[in-house]
Order: C-alpha cells, then sequence, then structure tokens
C-alpha cells in the first residue's frame, strides 16, 4: 500500500484578515506623507489632527466596500422580536415598490437618516451637530 499524499498548504494560511486590513495606509496618509502645502502651523495642525482620526478610526470597525475603501460601521441593540420585526418590514417590502431599497443595511441607514434630519431641524435650527468621535458615545443599554 503506497504511504498517503503530503498535504497541501495553502499559501493563505498565515494570512491575518485584521492586520493586512490595519497595514493598509489610508489615502489621506499618502498624500500628507509626500509634503501638504500648508505651512509650519498648518502641518502641525494637520498632524495632531491626522494621529486623532487615526485612532477614533482605530477604535471603530470597519466593513470594506466592492471600491476597496473601508466603511464605518455603526450598530444598535433592540431586543431579538423587535430585529425580526424591522428585518421583516424591508424583506416583505415588494422589491417593485418605489420604497424598497437595495440592502437591508440601505433600510437602516436610511431610517436613521430620516429621525437624524429630523432631531437637527427641530433641535439645531437645521444645521447638523458637531462631529463627536465613535470612542465618546457610551456602547451597551443604559
Amino acid at each position: 500500500m503506497a504511504p498517503r499524499p503530503e498535504r497541501r498548504k495553502s499559501t493563505l494560511g498565515a494570512a491575518h484578515p485584521i492586520e493586512h486590513q490595519n497595514n493598509q495606509v489610508p489615502v489621506e496618509e499618502k498624500h500628507e506623507a509626500a509634503g501638504p502645502l500648508a505651512g509650519p502651523k498648518d502641518q502641525a495642525h494637520s498632524a495632531s489632527q491626522a494621529q486623532e482620526e487615526r485612532a477614533a478610526s482605530a477604535a471603530t470597525p470597519r466593513s470594506v466596500n466592492k471600491s476597496g475603501k473601508a466603511q464605518p460601521k455603526g450598530a444598535f441593540y433592540a431586543d431579538e422580536d423587535v430585529l425580526e420585526r424591522i428585518r421583516a418590514a424591508w424583506f416583505h417590502t415588494p422589491t417593485t415598490a418605489a420604497e424598497r431599497e437595495a440592502s437591508f443595511s440601505d433600510f437602516l441607514r436610511e431610517a436613521a437618516l430620516e429621525r437624524m434630519q429630523r432631531r437637527e431641524k427641530t433641535y439645531n435650527g437645521g444645521d447638523p451637530f458637531p462631529f463627536v468621535p465613535s470612542g465618546r458615545i457610551a456602547r451597551g443599554r443604559r
């Protein structure tokens, strides 16, 4: 009886998907490395601002879209029956209906955008609220 053939090894075996994503240099950093055209004061400000953005983005889970760009990810918690109703509302909307979004993510994003615009109009005169980094908002239920 012939011995078993040697097991083939994948070239992807040592690859780590998260480390690979973290090692990629964002487009903004590539431009900064090439040398910005701003003065010394602006360079110091933009360097500290870029460092803060990198720190904030490291704490934010990201997914990659078809064009290869990272997208910030948002999530929320709800009871299972509420989540089932939300999912069912999108799924059972006929695809021929003008209000049917292309994906469930689009459905959730549109719902959040409507609520955001309503609050901006009510509480901030229709202007966007000041920026809040993702690490500043406490996670979980209150």
